[in-house]
């Protein structure tokens, strides 16, 4: 009889010890989850008309040709983005899935990207579209070709540096 309690008590022992071991394995199925998605968002962006295809080696060479190219045409091209319109480059697109500007020439895709976003932000160039959401234009302005584009951008479109 007391041979069984104790097993009986040994059991109980494994079996709600082993509660962690089901919530850490949901942890990690959840964090595999996440990264995996991080990771294939990383992959579309990376692809031929996605905003980080110069950083693929097979596209590299032609980005910085598209860059070169689309730094001389006027920005005149009206594209419909949220609620507004928009002036880019002509013979660019938007790629729908990203917001970056593609070269229609090439196709390669350029890291200038317009994103909607329901605050206001002073870190980048924004343009109010109502009281509630803002248009917002990243670009890294260390790159002179792309800041070129973009400050073509932001003149035509009227974007500012600041929230009011």
């Amino acid at each position: 009889m007391m041979l069984k309690k104790g097993i009986v008590l040994i059991m109980l022992g494994l079996i709600f010890s082993s509660c962690d071991l089901i919530y850490y394995g949901k942890i990690a199925v959840y964090e595999n989850k996440y990264r995996s998605e991080l990771e294939r968002s990383a992959r579309e962006g990376m692809k031929k008309d996605g905003p980080g295809a110069i950083n693929n080696e097979k596209y590299t060479e032609g980005v910085k040709e598209a860059i070169q190219d689309v730094m001389k045409r006027p920005v005149n091209k009206r594209v419909e983005f949220g609620e507004t319109i928009l002036l880019i480059p002509e013979n660019t697109r938007l790629n729908s899935k990203h917001g970056n500007v593609v070269d229609e020439k090439t196709g390669y895709g350029i890291a200038v990207i317009f994103y909607i976003e329901d605050y206001c932000t002073e870190v980048f160039y924004r343009k109010k579209i109502r009281n509630d959401k803002y248009i917002l234009l990243f670009y890294n302005r260390r790159e002179t070709e792309l800041d070129t584009i973009a400050q073509k951008i932001i003149k035509a479109n009227g974007f500012t540096n600041t929230c009011k």
